[in-house]
């Protein structure tokens, strides 16, 4: 081999070494750093672990940021007395700033850091400056994180919240509001970035720290949806008077959503302010006249109001537009029925009938109309054929056994209500039911049977207490039979 050719294979020989001792240090490196991680309790040989891994690669930046974060989480622990906690978080500082030197636009490594300069801030006042900038430095570098903004947003809370309890002196205004803009600010672009529900959680936060309902107008976007958030927040914590002032400012920058009228109606009318309420709920419909939402409410709050005639005039217009939905067929008759029209009332349940001859909820409905009416062998019919059409609803035969009761024919309540302790033994209304059957038929002995059958599920019931101690006293004056 001659001398060039020597040279040039020790070159490579020494090339391939270096490749491997770079590589060997790269996998002692990755075993000591993964062997920390897999450390469940922190400490001093987890941090050594990981400053083993640093000593193999001393360039490795996020490995200089997770031992930085190590000593962060160690000074936090409980029993870490404040001189430890220090020394504790200036090897954060440390190893974070190290990590930052080898990888600048790392803005996770910016944001930790920034939070180890807010705990040494007690130490090191002149840090919070420094802290700032680091929160800030995150977030030019990852504008969209929205777990930085919020964090940064809650840092500037709490900075307001401390500045607001120092005692007054030159420059402290200044102080106040500049962390309020800071938070106002960051807040505001928190929910920029993130649907209207967060609204309540931002809100929250803010006055859980400050106490205070002023300034949360800057806190969210200028925008009809939050506005509405803010309004409804407002009214849940008794703040009407600023509420209002929020609906109506939702309200005249976007006049066409019919949910902002719904939404204000129904806080107007928690506050009995019912004649706005209707209003806001007219133009709601006349935005979405056939969203059945604005019908209903109207319909409801006119009754409320005893204007039975308009309640009842909203329901015809509803069925007009919906004529296939059995539920407001049902809901007119039955209103019908409450304003004394029981014959307009039979005609809506015999048209609801012709459109849904299968619905067994007609069929229930209209035998209460029947039992209201006196006319129980209608109202026995109706319920049967409820029965047939959905025997598995234990309720409808409740209904006939109590029907039964009503006509003093017990021992067909009673059958009707073995059936449905059958399904259910548990069925409450079937075992009193049973029991009254009998004590009307003055059967003390099965009448107290069946009470002290209810007073097992119910020991605490002091009326079937009452109730079986005078059937007792009954038997025993020889009244009735056993």
């Amino acid at each position: 081999m001659n001398t060039e050719n020597h040279t040039k294979f020790l070159f490579s020989l020494g090339v391939v070494g270096v490749m491997i001792v770079l590589a060997l240090g790269q996998l002692t490196g990755n075993i000591w750093f993964h062997k920390a991680k897999s450390m469940s309790d922190r400490g001093v040989l987890k941090t050594n672990a990981m400053e083993r891994a640093l000593n193999v690669q001393p360039s490795h930046s996020f490995y200089w940021f997770s031992v930085g974060r190590e000593f962060n989480n160690l000074s936090i622990e409980s029993g870490v007395n404040l001189i430890e906690r220090r020394r504790l978080l200036e090897k954060a500082e440390k190893y974070l700033k190290r990590a930052i030197s080898l990888e600048p636009t790392a803005s996770l490594y910016h944001y930790h850091l920034g939070w180890v300069y807010v705990a040494l801030s007690p130490y090191r006042p002149s840090v919070k400056v420094e802290a700032h900038n680091a929160f800030q430095r995150a977030l030019l570098l990852n504008p969209t994180n929205t777990d930085f903004r919020w964090g940064v947003a809650n840092y500037h809370l709490n900075q307001y919240a401390l500045s607001l309890r120092r005692d007054t002196r030159t420059g402290l205004e200044t102080d106040i509001d500049w962390t309020r803009r800071n938070f106002q600010r960051h807040f505001r672009a928190y929910l920029e970035m993130r649907p209207p529900r967060e609204v309540s959680r931002v809100l929250d936060q803010c006055f859980a720290v400050t106490q205070e309902y002023d300034h949360l107008r800057e806190v969210i976007p200028d925008q009809p949806t939050y506005h509405f958030r803010l309004a409804q927040f407002l009214n849940q914590k008794g703040m009407w008077s600023l509420a209002k002032k929020e609906f109506e400012l939702a309200i005249s920058q976007d006049g066409s959503n019919p949910d902002a009228y719904h939404t204000y109606g129904s806080a107007l009318l928690s506050h009995e302010d019912y004649q706005e309420a209707l209003e806001m709920w007219k133009k709601e419909q006349a935005i979405s006249p056939e969203n059945p939402r604005s019908y209903l409410v109207l319909s409801k709050t006119f009754w409320t109001l005893k204007r039975k005639d308009e309640a009842i005039a909203e329901l015809e217009r509803l069925v007009s537009i919906h004529p296939d939905r059995t539920s407001y067929r049902l809901t007119l008759a039955t209103r019908l029925e409450g304003a004394r029209r029981p014959e307009q009332a039979l005609k809506v349940y015999q048209d609801a009938l012709k459109k849904d001859p299968e619905n067994h909820q007609i069929y229930v409905q209209m035998a209460s109309y029947w039992t209201r009416q006196k006319d129980f062998s209608e109202a026995e019919v109706a319920l049967s054929r409820a029965i047939s059409l959905k025997p598995s609803v234990i309720g409808y035969r409740d209904q006939l056994a109590r029907l039964y009761f009503q006509q003093k024919r017990y021992s067909r309540a009673i059958h009707e209500w073995e059936d449905v302790l059958r399904e259910d033994p548990k069925f409450m209304g079937a075992i009193n039911g049973i029991a009254r059957s009998y004590e009307e038929m003055e059967l003390w002995g099965q009448a107290v049977r069946y009470y002290r059958q209810a007073l097992t599920l119910n020991p605490d019931d002091e009326s079937v207490q009452q109730k079986i101690k005078a059937i007792e006293k009954r038997s025993e004056e020889g009244t009735g039979r056993s």
